[in-house]
């Protein structure tokens, strides 16, 4: 849930309250795509397995669409409304790409059988 939080307000703080220094070419994209990977991955986990550690499918893609789909797509459209954000296609791409990589990544940990998930 924390980080949840903290992603709806780092992408919805008005723009003049951000940092002016770019870090370096495409330094935001690769922020959107961190944040999603990581909120996505983090929610892969809530709810999906029993108690034997086996996933339950229908609750992982749900966490799926939300986190890595609608979430990202829709915390896009709400930047229209802040001062000084504005809604990128680019930003887009790189929320979903991140979310793809953070679910991809806690499947991966699960049939390797890590202690991570």
């Amino acid at each position: 849930m924390l980080w949840l939080l903290f992603v709806s307000v780092a992408l919805l703080t008005p723009g003049n309250n951000l940092p002016k220094v770019p870090l370096f070419p495409f330094a935001d994209k690769l922020i959107h795509f961190s944040c999603f990977s990581v909120l996505t991955f983090l929610w892969a986990r809530v709810g999906t397995l029993d108690e034997k550690k086996c996933i339950k499918w229908g609750k992982l893609l749900t966490n799926m669409l939300v986190f890595s789909i609608f979430f990202p797509i829709f915390i896009e459209y709400l930047q229209m409304f802040v001062p000084n954000r504005s809604f990128e296609l680019e930003d887009i791409l790189a929320n979903l790409f991140g979310g793809l990589i953070g679910f991809s990544g806690f499947i991966i940990l699960y049939k390797a059988k890590s202690s991570l998930v």
